[in-house]
């Protein structure tokens, strides 16, 4: 008897092992005002594994993701959109989704800030920039997909010039 409770002793060590070491540490986020939107709800089961060569991450808020040890990509579902504005919008395509994307601070900071245009509800992703960081070039289009899942209003995109109208 003492040899099966050796041997189930063992088994127990080993599955927690096992599951701890599948543990990772939840990042810590908040929700968007408009997180419970069903939008939302769409764009986070579509959330890639990875994210400009960056694990997928879990976070403790609704409609959010993030991705990276330490962290350099965060998004959150849910954020109010944005009117007409004179920031700068880019169109980032990927195969055949394509997101209007307004950079709301300064291009020089060390974290950008991205914010859809024409979608409601926004999608706000911010990215760790410089060293350590990643590329937004290599981040807005691994999310495109996931993003598209909010249908793009036919008024509000960006123009030619690049910026929003």
């Amino acid at each position: 008897m003492s040899r099966l409770r050796v041997t189930l002793a063992a088994l127990v060590a080993a599955a927690l092992v096992a599951v701890l070491a599948g543990c990772t540490p939840t990042v810590a986020m908040d929700s968007a005002p408009h997180a419970n939107d069903p939008q939302c709800a769409s764009v986070t089961v579509e959330l890639p594994d990875s994210v400009a060569g960056k694990k997928e991450d879990h976070t403790n808020a609704q409609a959010t993701g993030a991705w990276g040890n330490p962290v350099v990509v965060q998004l959150r579902c849910g954020v109010a959109p944005l009117g007409p504005t004179t920031q700068p919008c880019v169109t980032v395509s990927s195969g055949q989704d394509s997101v209007d994307w307004v950079l709301t601070n300064n291009p020089d900071s060390t974290v950008l800030t991205y914010v859809t245009y024409g979608r409601t509800p926004a999608v706000e992703v911010t990215i760790q920039h410089g060293k350590g960081g990643v590329s937004d070039a290599n981040v807005l289009p691994d999310l495109a997909q996931a993003v598209a899942t909010i249908p793009q209003s036919k008024v509000h995109k960006c123009d030619a010039a690049g910026d929003a109208q």
